[in-house]
C-alpha cells in the first residue's frame, strides 16, 4: 500500500513474471508469509525466489491507470462508427426524399391531366355504358394440356415467327433424368417435341428479340443454354459458378444476354465469345437471389434512354444502362419483397410485383415509368401508373404478364389467396375478369394466333389456353 521509491528499503523491483513490488515487501512475503517449497508471486502465483528479485533503476516512476481511458477510447471508436453509418444512412434518405418530392410534383401532374380527360369522359359514358357493356369480351377456356404427370413445370415463353410455346418441364425419360423445353403448336394446340437441357430445374426461357430460332435457358445447374429451337439442338452452354434464377436479354445490344444467380450477382455474357463470361455484376449490398428480369429497349424519354435491362433482388429493384461499357446500376425505390418484374415496350410500361410485407399486407402489381432523375442519374423517377392489388398471400414466385388487346392493355396475375386470374386494364386501372382456377400458376404469357389473342397459364403440371376473341 506504501509509495515505491528509488532507493531505500522500498525501492522498486519486480520478480521474473515481470510483476512490480517494493523491496522490503516482496522480501517479507518470500521469506516470511512462504514456505520454502511454496514461494510463489503474490499476483499470479508463479514459482519465484528471493534470488530471483531484480533491482530497478528508475528516477521518476508514476504508474498511471489507464483502463477507464481505454475503455473511453474504445467506446468514442464505437460512437464515431456508429455516426457515419448514420450519417451514410441520412444522406441516402435525403436522395429519396428527393426522388420522391419528384415524383410527387409529378404526380400531382398527372392528377390534374386525369381528372381534366375525367370531366370529358363522363359526359359521354352515360350515352355509350349499354354499347360498351354489351361490346366486352370474355376469355373462354380453349384448350387444357397435361405437360407433365410428376410435375416441374415452371416457366414458358413464345415465339411468334415459329408460332410454338415453349414450356419447362421435368423429363419423364427415366434414362435422362432433368429437364427439358416441350414444344406446344400454336395453330392445332398440339404437344410437339421434348428437348432435354438441364439435369436440374429449369427457372427462366426467353427467346431473342430477332433471332427467330433462340432460345435462352438457365436452371439451378448453373448453366446457361442457347438451343435451336428449329433443329432442336443445344448451340452453346456457359457454366457459371452458382444457381441461375433468371435470365434476360439486354436492349442495348442484340449480342448480350444476363443471367441472374442466387447470390445477388449478375453475369453478362457474349454470344459471339464462347469461351465465358464477359463481366460480373454485384448485387449492391443485396445477396439474395435475382427473382426476376427484363429486357428494355431504347427510348428517348425513359431514365434508361439507350436501353438495357431491368433485375429484381428479393429486397430491391435496379434499372441497369450501358455507360463507357460498363452496366451502370440505377435503383427504382419500390417495396419488396419482389417477385417478377415485366416490360411494356408499346406504353414504356414496367410491371413489378411483390409480396405482402409487414407495411403492405397485400401483393402489389405495380405499373409504372421509368423517367430520369437530372439532379442524380445513378437513381431513376419511377412514376406510378396503377397499383394492383393482389390478394394477402404471395407463397408461389407467380409470373404476370401483359396482354395486348384492342385499345388496351391488360395485366393478368394470379391471385393465390382467391384461387383465380384477375385482368386489369391499364387504361381506366379496373379490374375487367376474373378466371378461376383449380390449381397454382406458376406463369403467364400470352400470344396471337390465327388472328386472335390467347391467354397462356401454366401450373405444376398443365398448360390452359384462354381464348379473347378474334382482334380487328
Amino acid at each position: 500500500m506504501e509509495q515505491w521509491t528509488s532507493s531505500g528499503e522500498h525501492r522498486l523491483c519486480c520478480l521474473r513474471c515481470g510483476h512490480l513490488f517494493g523491496h522490503s515487501c516482496i522480501l517479507r512475503w518470500l521469506q516470511h508469509s512462504c514456505n520454502s517449497t511454496n514461494r510463489r508471486c503474490p499476483q499470479c502465483n508463479k514459482k519465484a525466489s528471493v534470488k530471483q528479485i531484480r533491482m530497478l533503476y528508475a528516477k521518476k516512476l508514476t504508474a498511471i491507470d489507464t483502463a477507464e481511458y481505454d475503455k473511453l477510447k474504445n467506446e468514442l471508436l464505437h460512437v464515431t462508427a456508429e455516426k457515419n453509418r448514420i450519417q451514410m444512412e441520412l444522406s441516402q434518405y435525403d436522395i429519396r426524399m428527393k426522388v420522391f418530392d419528384q415524383q410527387m410534383a409529378c404526380m400531382k401532374k398527372r392528377i390534374s391531366e386525369l381528372e381534366n380527360q375525367q370531366l370529358e369522359m363522363d359526359v359521354h359514358e352515360n350515352q355509350d355504358y349499354h354499347i360498351l357493356d354489351l361490346s366486352i369480351k370474355k376469355f373462354h377456356l380453349e384448350r387444357s394440356i397435361e405437360i407433365c404427370k410428376e410435375g416441374g413445370c415452371r416457366v414458358l415463353d413464345f415465339n411468334r415467327w415459329h408460332n410454338i410455346l415453349a414450356v419447362s418441364q421435368k423429363s419423364t425419360n427415366m434414362l435422362f433424368n432433368g429437364y427439358g423445353i416441350r414444344k406446344i403448336d400454336c395453330e392445332y394446340f398440339h404437344s410437339r417435341q421434348f428437348i432435354f437441357l438441364h439435369t436440374q430445374a429449369i427457372r427462366d426461357v426467353t427467346f431473342h428479340s430477332s433471332q427467330q430460332m433462340l432460345l435462352l435457358s438457365v436452371g439451378f445447374d448453373k448453366c446457361a443454354k442457347l438451343m435451336d429451337i428449329q433443329n432442336n439442338m443445344t448451340v452453346h452452354t456457359y457454366q457459371t459458378d452458382h444457381q441461375l434464377w433468371s435470365c434476360c436479354w439486354s436492349g442495348d445490344n442484340p449480342h448480350i444476354f444476363l443471367t441472374g444467380a442466387q447470390n445477388g450477382s449478375i453475369t453478362q455474357f457474349d454470344i459471339r465469345q464462347t469461351s465465358g463470361a464477359v463481366n460480373v455484376l454485384d448485387g449492391h449490398g443485396d445477396r439474395s437471389p435475382v427473382v426476376s428480369m427484363a429486357t428494355v429497349p431504347p427510348n428517348p424519354d425513359s431514365g434508361i434512354s439507350r436501353g438495357g435491362f431491368i433485375a429484381c433482388r428479393f429486397h430491391t429493384c435496379y434499372a441497369y444502362e450501358i455507360k463507357d461499357s460498363i452496366y451502370l446500376p440505377k435503383q427504382i425505390f419500390l417495396e419488396g419483397p419482389f417477385v417478377s418484374v415485366r416490360y411494356d415496350k408499346r406504353n414504356h410500361h414496367c410491371l413489378i410485383s411483390s409480396r405482402p410485407n409487414a407495411r403492405q399486407p397485400h401483393a402489389r402489381h405495380v405499373v409504372c415509368t421509368i423517367g430520369k432523375n437530372l439532379s442524380n442519374e445513378e437513381v431513376i423517377m419511377c412514376n406510378t401508373v396503377h397499383t394492383f392489388q393482389a390478394g394477402n398471400s404471395q407463397q408461389l414466385l407467380s409470373r404476370p404478364c401483359y396482354l395486348y388487346a384492342e385499345n388496351d392493355t391488360l395485366v393478368a396475375a394470379h391471385i393465390e389467396s382467391s384461387s383465380n386470374i384477375s385482368l386489369w386494364s391499364t387504361a381506366n386501372g379496373k379490374q375487367l375478369h376474373n378466371l378461376p382456377v383449380s390449381d397454382a400458376v406458376m406463369d403467364l404469357c400470352s400470344f396471337e394466333a390465327n388472328n386472335y389473342l390467347f391467354l397462356a397459364t401454366l401450373s405444376a403440371k398443365r398448360l390452359r389456353l384462354y381464348n379473347y376473341g378474334q382482334l380487328t
